[in-house]
């Protein structure tokens, strides 16, 4: 089964029972992966967690890949509500990117989100596979995401960008700049909110130079 049609089939589950079934084994997954990575995490040790059965867990999600590529998806559905094209609708582009610069910095910068990259990358080495799970089910859907906003505000002669994606991209290094390897590496970075905020604004405000019509 495809990843978009096993997504849409567990979108559209609508019996309580089901949907609550779903969530614990989400739930469950993702202490499992975050805590082992995905090599060392079992389709056992999962559906111990939820309480439910192996053929429960394999009836919904149908391989350990299905499952690890859902739980990424939705610990970054937090980060992709801040693309939303419709947010152009009645709210500044700086507000946006604002917005989300500064939910970036809180997402990656948790200490279990630094572990886990950190299992992943060292996971990496063994099977490159690994890394395209986690790529394809969060940061280049997040990258699409930011993409598509960044096209419409282009549309709408806000921004200009003679490459996009690239575009897209110097948005999450100007906002993080080099601190994701300081924190893989082990260094402790203390921020208050106001040393959050200055980051941020100082980040889109850099991207907004380069980009403004």
């Amino acid at each position: 089964m495809k990843n978009a049609d096993h997504t849409n089939m567990l979108l559209h589950t609508d019996r309580p029972a089901s949907q609550r079934k779903i969530v614990d084994i989400l739930a469950a997954a993702r202490t499992e992966f975050f805590a082992n990575g995905f090599s060392a995490t079992s389709i056992e040790a999962i559906a111990a967690r939820a309480c439910v059965s192996k053929v429960t867990v394999y009836s919904w999600f149908k391989n350990k890949e299905n499952l690890f590529g859902e739980v990424v998806k939705t610990e970054c559905s937090q980060m992709r509500k801040y693309f939303v094209v419709e947010n152009l609708e009645g709210t500044e582009l700086r507000d946006i990117l604002i917005s989300a610069a500064h939910g970036m910095l809180n997402f990656l910068m948790r200490d279990e989100m630094v572990r886990f990259e950190r299992v992943l990358a060292a996971e990496v080495n063994r099977d490159p596979k690994i890394g395209e799970y986690f790529l394809d089910n969060g940061p280049r859907m997040l990258l699409g995401d930011l993409t598509n906003l960044l096209n419409a505000a282009i549309e709408r002669g806000e921004i200009r960008s003679e490459n996009v994606t690239e575009s897209a991209e110097m948005f999450a290094g100007l906002t993080m700049g080099r601190m994701d390897l300081f924190l893989r590496y082990g260094h402790k970075v203390m921020m208050t909110e106001e040393d959050k905020k200055k980051r941020v604004n100082r980040a889109v405000d850099a991207w907004l130079t380069l980009h403004r019509v």
